[in-house]
């Protein structure tokens, strides 16, 4: 069975923790973090099989959640995009 994880809390809650990691510049190695836009949190659903073999609908599915934000640096003003995939526990 899948189970839907991603509700308006549990999602607000995800971008709260997302937004308390700090990164910085790989550029011009600004001491300042740098500054989120646009965080978006989607739930998605993943098939895994074993090594060898085709997916199938007949394998199991998984739930993962997916934030994606661009970040920009306040110094340089390079941007960057943010893509962290939570594909669950490891069983």
């Amino acid at each position: 069975m899948i189970r839907d994880y991603l509700n308006e809390e549990s999602e607000k809650n995800i971008i709260e923790r997302f937004n308390s990691i700090d990164f910085h510049c790989i550029f011009c190695n600004n001491p300042d973090p740098l500054e989120k836009t646009n965080v978006h949190c989607e739930q998605e659903r993943l098939n895994f099989h074993p090594p060898g073999q085709d997916m199938s609908p007949y394998n199991d599915l998984r739930t993962s959640l997916r934030v994606t934000t661009f970040l920009i640096c306040p110094q340089c003003k390079n941007k960057f995009f943010v893509n962290i995939l939570d594909q669950g526990k490891i069983i």
